[in-house]
């Protein structure tokens, strides 16, 4: 008898199951590795671009503001029960992952620079740089947070602080530009926009950022960055500025509307 005349039917191996890719929670405990990381990124910087001091010593005191507010300052929007279906939180306090840490680290030193001037003699050099940077940042916040729900390190401190992070990047983003005379400070505005966009964007079902919101934040976050390329055309950082700020103007609207109809429903 040949195997195409038996009728038990040949067994298929049993696919293994996918697991969430193993990625190091950063606990409380590592908050020094932050201070040391983002002193030793912004000063290495710094001899770099020959821009001396101050603009390091502005990005550790950000860093300062940016771990306390996180603990101190309460969120704007409201928050989804830790004990919601198919999220998970770590027991332990958490700081995010090892791509919280690597933003923070960026936000703070492009933070350095958007506070104080720079003496930089290689201005080419150093914008297509900041963009660079600038890009990675935006890269890991838009992969951040599914990275810590999957692997269970969110807690309300690393949200907190991944939520804080946003809008600090928002406000680097927007004062760099004209901080280097590349554009008007009317630009601030979509700083101020986009940190209103991170305190006040709620969050969905089971605690996640919408998806749409992720790449439109994403695409808005390019936009800004477009404005520190060395392109010389005044009138393209315009065009990029003013859809940046359209974009994050229509998440802040989204979320007034969301809050209100919240509060008409409990009312």
């Amino acid at each position: 008898m040949t195997n195409n005349d038996r009728d038990d039917p040949i067994p298929i191996e049993a696919r293994p199951p996918l697991h969430p890719p193993k990625v190091h929670t950063m606990g409380v405990g590592h908050i020094p590795l932050t201070f040391l990381v983002t002193g030793s990124a912004s000063f290495i910087y710094a001899v770099a671009f020959n821009l001396g001091t101050a603009p390091p010593t502005a990005s550790m005191v950000i860093l300062v503001i940016l771990l306390a507010a996180s603990a101190l300052v309460p969120s704007a929007s409201k928050r989804i029960p830790i004990a919601d279906e198919g999220l998970t939180f770590s027991r332990t306090l958490t700081t995010g992952t090892r791509f919280t840490l690597v933003r923070v680290t960026i936000v703070c030193l492009l933070g350095g620079l958007a506070v104080l001037p720079t003496t930089s003699d290689q201005p080419t050099a150093l914008l297509w740089s900041l963009a660079v940077l600038g890009l990675g940042a935006a890269l890991l916040e838009t992969s951040d947070n599914w990275l810590a729900r999957i692997t269970g390190s969110r807690s309300l401190y690393s949200d907190r602080l991944s939520n804080m992070t946003g809008a600090v990047f928002a406000l680097v983003l927007a004062f760099l530009p004209v901080q280097l005379g590349l554009i008007d400070s009317w630009v601030i505005a979509a700083g101020v926009i986009g940190f209103a966009d991170m305190m006040l964007s709620q969050r969905g079902s089971k605690g996640e950022t919408p998806l749409w919101q992720i790449w439109s934040r994403l695409i808005a976050r390019v936009l800004m960055l477009a404005i520190l390329m060395p392109l010389g055309l005044d009138w393209i950082r315009l065009v990029f500025s003013g859809l940046a700020v359209l974009i994050i103007s229509f998440h802040v609207v989204l979320a007034l509307k969301a809050q209100k109809n919240s509060a008409n429903t409990q009312n």
